[in-house]
């Protein structure tokens, strides 16, 4: 995955905006199985799939997601159509 979606890429652009340092490791899952863990990777954001499971519908919201930046530093956010919320 060279370009991760985009309200993926709102979320760690939240995440560097709050002082996390890349590289992050992000897991994303939604309550019908849909699950991507990506490595992101500098300023231009690349990302490495490091898992995915996708049922056939994709991901359905809302969607669960955890960003974990070098220094240990944890970031959570749940996504849904109408909005991002960090928790």
């Amino acid at each position: 995955m060279k370009e991760p979606p985009a309200r993926f890429l709102e979320i760690f652009d939240a995440c560097v905006e709050q002082g996390m340092q890349v590289p992050f490791i992000a897991c994303f899952a939604s309550r019908n199985g849909s699950v991507l863990c990506v490595r992101v990777t500098g300023e231009e954001r690349a990302a490495d799939v490091l898992a995915e499971r996708f049922e056939p519908e994709g991901f359905t919201m809302p969607i669960t997601g955890m960003v974990l930046d070098q220094t240990g530093n944890v970031a959570q956010v749940t996504i849904t159509a109408e909005q991002m919320t960090f928790h």
